[in-house]
């Protein structure tokens, strides 16, 4: 699974990886892939709400969970911010606070958009959350779409960043975890219209623990064209409690959609 995955995004960057211009929301909140954040934002007036469910896999026995609720919005002419309520479920035996409900928090700049010289949307953020074992971190990333945006065919779009994530395990016991990590993605539209879409991305190791894996997640998009809904379903591996993967779910509406993902 993982090599395909690998093989899936190398091969659609070369040639011109990756889609969307009206963005969803990661794991966190920020508008993105399901994992990590990308240099898009909120079009000016909107605002994108969206629900999420993740199965992280199981430890201890028994399955942990991650869901929430969550929205992003444009602040100003390049700042976005994102929050959202979530709570991770974990094994009922053997760890301590296993059951968390916390607050994630987040903003993003875009220092430039697609009209530039290079064509290439570079943005640079940070974000917070307690369920997600306390974790902090802040990130660069770049996006390029390959063809042309409102054209006959939605275009590929390519995201490729470097992020550092700190994660504190003090109420498990465990301690801290401190790391940078790159991360790629790829959006390629299967229709022409981009109603389906397959969104897939791949990061190196994000925690310092022996043993940790690679995170990473490839899921089929349904955006009608010119709606705001829109749902993912997908495997995810984020490994922050657990190394397993397991299927998430995303549903959500983004209100004003004839300006969002700038």
């Amino acid at each position: 699974m993982k090599k395909t995955l690998q093989t899936i995004i190398a091969a659609a960057v070369v040639v011109a990886s990756a889609s969307a211009a009206k963005a969803d929301l990661t794991i966190n909140g920020a508008v993105g892939l399901p994992l990590n954040p990308t240099a898009q934002i909120p079009g000016e007036g909107g605002i994108r709400v969206q629900g999420n469910y993740t199965n992280l896999g199981e430890i201890a026995g028994q399955d942990a969970t991650l869901y929430g609720i969550y929205a992003a919005g444009r602040v100003a002419d390049n700042f976005e911010v994102n929050g959202g309520i979530e709570k991770f479920s974990g094994p009922s035996n053997g760890f301590d606070d296993s059951d968390r409900t916390g607050f994630a928090l987040g903003a993003k700049y875009l220092f430039t958009r697609e009209s530039d010289p290079a064509g290439v949307r570079i943005a640079a953020g940070l974000g917070y959350n307690k369920a997600q074992a306390d974790n902090t971190f802040a990130y660069v990333v770049g996006t390029k779409y390959f063809g042309e945006v409102g054209g006959e065919r939605v275009p590929i779009t390519g995201h490729l960043g470097l992020r550092y994530d700190r994660f504190d395990y003090d109420y498990i016991g465990g301690g801290e975890s401190k790391k940078a990590s790159l991360f790629a993605g790829v959006e390629v539209p299967i229709t022409r219209n981009g109603d389906f879409s397959f969104v897939g991305e791949l990061q190196s190791k994000n925690l310092d623990f022996d043993g940790a894996k690679s995170p990473y997640s490839a899921s089929v998009r349904y955006r009608p064209e010119g709606q705001g809904l829109s749902a993912s379903l997908g495997l995810i591996r984020r490994p922050f409690i657990t190394n397993d993967s397991g299927f998430f779910f995303q549903l959500g509406y983004t209100f004003d959609t004839a300006s969002n993902g700038q």
